[in-house]
C-alpha cells in the first residue's frame, strides 16, 4: 500500500523515494497485466494495425525465426501502455499533488482526463491521418526502380513508434499548464517566445518522425497548435499577481532599453591626416676630371 507523503511539514528525501518506489511498482503491476491481455489478443492489434497499409503491401513478410514472436511482444507492450495511460498520469499526480495548494480531488480528475484524452487524441490523429498519408507517401517512392518488400518487424516499429509520438507529443499543453503552476514559466514569456516554439516544433517533430517531410509537417503543425492551446488553457492556472509583474518587468526593460538606445551617442570619429608629401633632396653629382 503507498502511504502518501503530506507536506505540512517536513519529510526526508527518503520518504518521497519509497512512496515513488511504491508508485512504480503499481504501474509496473497494471502494465504487466495488460501486456497480458494485449498478447492473448494480438490478432485484434494486428489487423487494426495492418488496416491503413496499402492494400498491395498487405502482405507482409518476415526474414527471421524469432522476427514474429519479438514484434508480438513489442506491439503487445505498447499497447498495454496506451492502455494504462489512466493509471500512469493518476499515480504521476499523486506523487506530485500534495505539494500544490490546491484542491486535489477536482485537479486530480482534470489532470488525468485531460491527459489521457491528449494522449488518446494523438495516437486517433496518427492513425487515421498521418499514417495513411506517409505510408502511401513512402511506400510508392522509388518503387520504379526497386520492388517493395515490407516486413512484419519494421512495418509494425514504424507504425507503433509513429504513433506513441504523436501521443506523447500531444501531452504538449497538459506539460504547459503543470510548468505554469509550479511557477517555472509565465504565459507572458509564452506569448514572446512563439518564433522559438514554432522552431521547436518542427525541430522535435523532425526527431520523432520518419525523414520525410509529410509526416513532419503533420506532426510540427498540431503540436505549434497545442503550443498555442497550452499557452490560452495556462492562464486559467497561473497566479494573476504573477503575470502582472512580469508583465511590468518585461515593459520596464524595454523601456530601459529604449532609452538606453537614445541616450546613446557614438563618439566622433577621429579625423585621419593625411601623411606630409616626403620631399626627396638629390645630392649633386660631382663631376670627374677628365
Amino acid at each position: 500500500m503507498v502511504a502518501p507523503v503530506q507536506f505540512t511539514e517536513k519529510v526526508p528525501i527518503s520518504q518521497h523515494l519509497i512512496e515513488l518506489k511504491d508508485r512504480l511498482i503499481r504501474v509496473a503491476i497494471v502494465v504487466a497485466f495488460f501486456f497480458g491481455v494485449s498478447f492473448y489478443f494480438f490478432d485484434i492489434f494486428r489487423l487494426w494495425l495492418v488496416d491503413p497499409l496499402p492494400e498491395k503491401y498487405a502482405e507482409l513478410t518476415f526474414i527471421t525465426p524469432t522476427e514474429p514472436f519479438f514484434t508480438a511482444m513489442k506491439v503487445s507492450f505498447m499497447a498495454s501502455i496506451f492502455i494504462s495511460m489512466p493509471v500512469i498520469l493518476h499515480q504521476l499526480w499523486l506523487f506530485i499533488a500534495p505539494g500544490l495548494k490546491v484542491k486535489e480531488k477536482k485537479i486530480t480528475f482534470m489532470f488525468v482526463s485531460f491527459g489521457t484524452f491528449f494522449f488518446l487524441l494523438g495516437g486517433i490523429f496518427c492513425y487515421f491521418l498521418v499514417l495513411p498519408l506517409g505510408l502511401k507517401f513512402l511506400l510508392n517512392y522509388g518503387v520504379q526502380y526497386w520492388k517493395m518488400q515490407v516486413t512484419i518487424a519494421f512495418y509494425f516499429s514504424f507504425v507503433v513508434k509513429l504513433m506513441m509520438a504523436f501521443a506523447f507529443a500531444f501531452q504538449t499543453p497538459l506539460l504547459m499548464v503543470l510548468l505554469t503552476k509550479f511557477g517555472v514559466v509565465n504565459t507572458v514569456k509564452m506569448r514572446l517566445y512563439r518564433k522559438w516554439a514554432f522552431l521547436g516544433a518542427f525541430t522535435i517533430s523532425a526527431v520523432l518522425t520518419p525523414p520525410d517531410i509529410i509526416t513532419q509537417v503533420l506532426l510540427a503543425i498540431p503540436l505549434y497548435g497545442l503550443y498555442e492551446f497550452g499557452a490560452v488553457v495556462s492562464r486559467w492556472f497561473e497566479d494573476p499577481k504573477e503575470r502582472e509583474r512580469v508583465e511590468k518587468e518585461i515593459i520596464l526593460a524595454a523601456q530601459m532599453r529604449k532609452a538606453k538606445r537614445a541616450s546613446y551617442s557614438p563618439p566622433p570619429k577621429a579625423k585621419s591626416k593625411k601623411p606630409a608629401p616626403k620631399v626627396v633632396v638629390k645630392k649633386p653629382q660631382s663631376k670627374k676630371p677628365s
